[in-house]
């Protein structure tokens, strides 16, 4: 997949992830152009990040792959707001029955990559 955006483009990422970190957002202009799977771990981090209170941060620079959504404290109004921001992020539609079997932070990775192969 290799689609280039315009500058318009990236700068709308930019305007509606600015509350991302730089690298997140770098992350998803990176991975629009490229369709790069590998970049989904840094995109999904750094959404997760922009919803998780200041004394919580420590926690996901912490978690790995086997990381339970549950151990972040997330709430589910607030994992909502994360999984339709993931979903504009990468392009994919997700839908509610399918983010019961979403456990871990390697489950919302692999779970995409399966999205984004289905989407092809």
């Amino acid at each position: 997949m290799s689609n280039t955006l315009t500058d318009e483009e990236i700068a709308e990422i930019r305007q509606q992830f600015k509350r991302c970190s730089d690298e997140t957002v770098d992350a998803i202009v990176k991975f629009r152009q490229t369709g790069d799977k590998s970049l989904l771990p840094i995109i999904v981090k750094g959404v997760v990040q922009r919803y998780l209170p200041a004394d919580k941060a420590d926690l996901l620079k912490a978690a790995t792959e086997e990381t339970n959504l549950s151990e972040l404290h997330i709430e589910s109004l607030t994992m909502l707001e994360i999984v339709l921001d993931i979903q504009d992020a990468v392009d994919v539609v997700i839908e509610d029955a399918e983010l019961r079997e979403v456990k871990t932070l390697g489950d919302v990775r692999k779970f995409l990559e399966q999205k984004l192969d289905e989407k092809q």
